[in-house]
This record gives C-alpha cells, structure tokens and sequence, in this order.
C-alpha cells in the first residue's frame, strides 16, 4: 500500500492552476504497472483510490511532495525538499526471497536551483536542481540513517493559466548516492548468500540515469492524468549486483481525479 500511495503522490506533479495562493481538495483512482523495485525483473499492476490535497503559497507548497522555500529570487531557489522510497515485501521477489525486508526510506535536505526561464508562477519554468538529501529508513518502530542521495536533474513544467487546459512536466537527471544507501539495496551479506545468490558489496557513486514525463488535462473540476518514468542502471556501481536482473526499469499509470472543494 505504501509504494502505492508513493506513485500516487509522484504522478500528480505537474503544477495545476498556479497564479494565486490557495488550496484544493479531492479524491481520484489510479491505474499503474511497476517493477518491485528498480534493478527488479518482476512487476506489479495497481487501481487504486487516493485522496488529493494541495496547498500553494509564497513560502511553501504541498503537491509533488512538500516545499519549503528559504530563499527565492527571479534567477535563483533555495528550498528544503523531500522524498520516499517504498518498502518491499521480500517475500514478493524471487532475487530478495529470505532477505530481510526493504523498510520506508524518507529523504530530506536542501535543494538550490537555477532557474533558466519562467517562475514558479508563470506560464513555464524551465530549471537546474541540485537536492542533496539524507536517507532515514523506518518501519515506524525504528529509525536507521542509511546514508545520503545527490539528484542532479533538469526540469521543465508548464502551469494552466486558466482552470481548463493541458499541463506537463518533463524531467530528467542522474542520482549519485553513498555507500550505505546503495548497500541497503543491492548489498548482499554472506548470511543472506546461495547458489544463486552471490555474496556482493557495492561503493558509493553513479545510481542510474531518469527520465520523467507526466501530463494531466483539467476540464473545469476533473483531471485526467498520465506518467512515464524510465531509468537506467547500465554502469551503476551496483550493477553486478545479484539483485539486479533487469537495467531497464519502467513504471506507467493513468488516472483520474475529482476536485470538490478549494478556496476559490
């Protein structure tokens, strides 16, 4: 359920009326197919329903995750942003069966952009991020840091000057990553070893290329949503890791949702 509201939040990213401070509030249903996780050869389709809330205001925002802004002037942002990786079932995987659980990994920490065109309230912003986080995984009983992620990526999104309308968002970029984080992964401990399953222990560095595209039509209080994300785990550092079986990693979903209250 966990990595199901995950997706959910990443697919509803693109910005959805964004000239003035206010709130939404709603619910949807989402179709989606994934793998367990990146590097996992076995996959997964999901409908489910899921509330939406978004919140937009000179300082912080709540929509594609939760947004701090620090600092912001017409060229450049500082802001404190977030992120999760979704637990897995061992259990549900033939590459991970008899290890322990992946836990809830929640991802925190500063990012500076630059922005090349556009504002954060205008038609379009097209910008360079830079969010260097830390990683705490959790399964609510206990907390362990597992290390820290650099995402450097590109970023283009266009926001609907009016309350019907297309809207999108193109992104893309590369994830460096320490030791800790990619062993928490894609390590494999000699307790944990077999016949098929080698012992293996990874580095810090390169953890894969992405790119993102997500695209949602608004239609007066409806909106009808789409997303791809593909990544590449070719030249990894954990890429002869016997949990990875696949370098191609892609997950898609359609949806829909229905805004019923705001403060309009």
């Amino acid at each position: 359920m966990k990595r199901k509201l995950l997706f959910l939040v990443y697919l509803i990213s693109s910005a959805v009326y964004g000239d003035e401070t206010f709130w939404e509030f709603g619910a949807g249903v989402s179709a989606f197919n994934t793998a367990l996780y990146p590097g996992s050869s076995e996959e997964e389709a999901f409908v489910i329903p899921f509330p939406y809330f978004r919140v937009q205001s000179e300082h912080f925002e709540v929509d594609e995750g939760i947004r701090g802004f620090l600092f912001e002037s017409p060229d450049y942002r500082l802001n404190i942003s977030g992120g999760i990786g979704v637990p897995v079932n061992s259990e549900n995987s033939n590459a991970r069966n008899g290890m322990p659980d992946l836990n809830t990994v929640l991802q925190v920490g500063p990012s500076f952009e630059i922005i090349f065109s556009g504002g954060r309230k205008k038609p379009h912003e097209f910008r360079l991020e830079l969010p260097l986080r830390t990683a705490i995984a959790t399964d609510l009983s206990s907390t362990n840091n597992i290390g820290w992620i650099f995402e450097p990526r590109l970023s283009y999104e266009t926001l609907r000057p009016f309350k019907s309308g297309w809207a999108y968002q193109v992104r893309g970029g590369l994830r460096y990553a320490s030791e800790e984080y990619n062993a928490y992964y894609y390590d494999v401990p000699a307790q944990f070893s077999t016949a098929q399953r080698a012992e293996y222990h990874t580095d810090a560095g390169y953890g894969g290329a992405f790119i993102d595209l997500m695209g949602n039509w608004r239609q007066n209080d409806f909106i009808y949503f789409g997303f791809i994300r593909y990544q590449n785990l070719d030249g990894t550092e954990f890429e002869d890791s016997p949990l990875v079986e696949d370098t191609n990693y892609f997950a898609v979903g359609i949806g829909m949702m229905w805004i019923f209250a705001d403060s309009r």
